[in-house]
């Protein structure tokens, strides 16, 4: 009998392997879910709901996007993180979720590095500084000029509150080491994403915002918001009459060149096979034209890596803003 229980056992353990082999081979057989961890509007939601229509069509199974926030982005990172790593369900990641919110808070609950399975990133963008279209200032060295002198005239405080996509993101963290750079005054505001952050400047709620260039720059080109500033050391393309910081005259910004990205990710251990399939439908879907056109127009630069190198800007961008936050001295209490 015992021999007999050893012998089915064997057998059973045996077949596991052809199973798993005819799983990736099958991948997908059924929906994708592409989790996005901001609110509607931000990078990270509008370059998923752009790419997923195309990625659906090369995958032959539908792609859903889902959006699951909170914890600026942390809550749906971490869902990810431990879900089954079997291709079924992928990240959204940018650098916010993925890089300065762990890089802020180590006891954050994933490694953006040994957690997932990288499968490329999909775009750049540089970070926008964005004002309401009455706001007293034309660009950001103005602003900061403000700024400076109404410290004891009594204008309001929340003439310079700002808004971003929560607390560590990007744009929090690119604000506050330009504000122990430069001196100046500005309360954060943290939102559920970037989409949040630019309803309340267009309703006057607050007057500035940070966050990567599509989230506002239809509404700079319609005239009702405008761009006070880009991180990037060269204009953005979509919004070529918005400065850089470094064209402001203020030499210790000369050295800041801050861009965001959006990425693919899936649960680490996910099986070589899926990664490659993955990998070779997003490189597909990046490279067709329709995609590649609303990409551009929205105000991020279609950038298609390997898995490799996308884990390798990862690790190096992590390595970095830690760098930053250990350097400026930044207490982050990021949820």
């Amino acid at each position: 009998m015992i021999r007999r229980r050893a012998f089915a056992r064997g057998i059973a353990a045996a077949a596991v392997v052809p199973m798993l082999g005819r799983a990736e081979e099958s991948f997908p057989n059924r929906p994708v879910r592409l989790v996005v961890g901001l609110a509607p509007g931000g990078i990270a939601d509008l370059t998923a709901r752009i790419i997923a229509p195309r990625l659906a069509e090369i995958l032959g199974h539908m792609v859903v996007v889902e959006n699951r926030t909170g914890a600026g982005g942390a809550i749906a990172t971490k869902y990810v993180a431990g879900s089954p790593a079997d291709g079924y369900t992928l990240l959204m990641g940018f650098d916010g979720t993925h890089v300065t919110i762990p890089a802020a808070n180590p006891h954050i609950g994933f490694d953006p590095v040994a957690d997932f399975a990288p499968i490329g990133k999909v775009v750049d963008s540089p970070v926008l500084i964005t004002a309401h279209s009455t706001f007293p200032a034309n660009d950001f060295g103005e602003f900061i000029r403000l700024s400076r002198s109404a410290l004891g005239t009594g204008i309001g405080p929340r003439v310079f509150d700002y808004g971003t996509s929560g607390v560590g993101s990007t744009g929090h963290l690119t604000m506050e080491l330009l504000k122990l750079r430069l001196g100046f005054y500005a309360v954060h505001i943290p939102y559920r994403g970037g989409g949040d952050a630019r309803a309340q400047v267009l309703a006057r709620q607050i007057p500035l915002m940070l966050a990567a260039v599509p989230t506002t720059s239809g509404d700079i080109r319609a005239g009702v918001l405008k761009g006070l500033a880009v991180t990037s050391s060269k204009r953005s393309p979509a919004l070529p009459k918005v400065p850089t910081l470094a064209e402001l005259g203020f030499p210790e910004l000369k050295d800041v060149d801050v861009n965001s990205w959006v990425g693919v990710l899936a649960p680490a251990k996910t099986p070589a096979p899926i990664v490659a399939r993955l990998d070779a439908a997003l490189r597909e879907t990046v490279a067709t034209p329709d995609v590649q056109n609303r990409l551009l127009n929205s105000g991020s630069t279609p950038v298609k890596s390997s898995p490799e190198i996308f884990g390798k800007q990862i690790a190096a961008d992590f390595g970095q803003w830690k760098k930053v936050i250990l350097q400026s001295k930044l207490s982050l209490d990021v949820g």
